[in-house]
């Protein structure tokens, strides 16, 4: 029995590491190479949070990938608020107040990939994600926040940086269960 907990448990870690190395190559890789285009920044960034978004949700559902055809594909929203549920009734949980951000990044997303903006427009959504983004985070917010590429993937990185957080949360509780 306890040797069966004991693979399980190395079973669980190899798959944190390997979430932990795909995430971070994927964050690396799209994140850094958008230069100073805040479009492509923010859609770049939705899909690398909405792939670590899939890993949990695939990890706690214990299967190896979320379903992808037509009817039974989940959308980005319905991914983050059903992480959101599950970390929000674990203890101790998350800091439930950067699952607004991330909504509000797919809110940013959703208005730049569907609408043609002007350059004005585009500064505006990507200050309220940042404006959003300084309000949850408890951080103290600037009196006047500057919209930049800087800012923005730095934002990005910090919501990966919580969801990853929220992947490790959930690997820990289940690995301390097979401890106990």
């Amino acid at each position: 029995m306890k040797r069966d907990k004991n693979k399980e448990r190395d079973r669980l870690d190899e798959e944190m590491r390997e979430d932990q190395f795909n995430s971070v190559d994927a964050l690396l890789e799209h994140l850094l190479s958008c230069g100073d285009d805040l479009i492509l920044l923010t859609l770049k960034g939705h899909l690398v949070i909405e792939h670590l978004l899939d890993t949990t949700l695939a990890r706690l559902l214990r299967i190896p990938r979320l379903p992808e055809d037509g009817n039974a594909k989940l959308e980005f929203y319905q991914k983050l608020k059903l992480v959101e549920a599950v970390a929000c009734h674990s203890e101790p949980g998350p800091n439930a107040d950067l699952f607004c951000v991330v909504a509000k990044l797919n809110t940013v997303r959703n208005k730049l990939a569907h609408n043609l903006k002007k350059p004005d427009e585009i500064d505006a959504d990507v200050r309220s994600l940042l404006e959003c983004y300084f309000a949850k985070a408890g951080k103290k917010k600037p009196v006047n926040i500057k919209v930049s590429s800087d800012n923005l993937r730095n934002c990005l990185i910090k919501l990966w940086s919580f969801l990853f957080n929220v992947r490790l949360h959930f690997h820990r509780l289940e690995t301390k269960n097979l401890v106990e």
